[in-house]
Order: structure tokens, then C-alpha cells, then sequence
């Protein structure tokens, strides 16, 4: 599989729970298991985005 944030090849891309791309584990910011949304995945790019931040936090 192909990352399609830096085009590396990955063996165990996840999708960026907000901007919907396929990241590899270089281009993933942080992760976690939420009771209500199951697993969430932020991509560095999204972690700019301070509402995108602030949904990851809060969840």
C-alpha cells in the first residue's frame, strides 16, 4: 500500500479518522481508542487544523 500523504509504501496504513487518507505510520500524529467512535487516527496535517485538534482532544 501506498501512503497518500507522502507516497511511501507502508505495510499497515490507517485512515486519518478526519481528513479520510490513507497515512502511514510516519505521517500519523496520534492515535487513540474512543468508547463511542472506536479507534481514532490524526494525521500531521490535521493536527494543524486547531478545530480538528480541538475534536481530537475532546473525543
Amino acid at each position: 500500500m501506498i501512503c497518500e500523504r507522502c507516497s511511501n509504501e507502508t505495510h499497515r496504513p490507517e485512515k486519518c479518522t478526519y481528513c479520510g487518507r490513507m497515512v502511514c505510520r510516519d505521517c500519523e500524529k496520534s492515535s487513540k481508542n474512543s468508547k463511542k467512535e472506536g479507534r481514532l487516527v490524526i494525521c500531521k496535517t490535521c493536527w494543524g487544523g486547531m478545530k480538528k485538534r480541538q475534536k481530537f482532544k475532546t473525543a
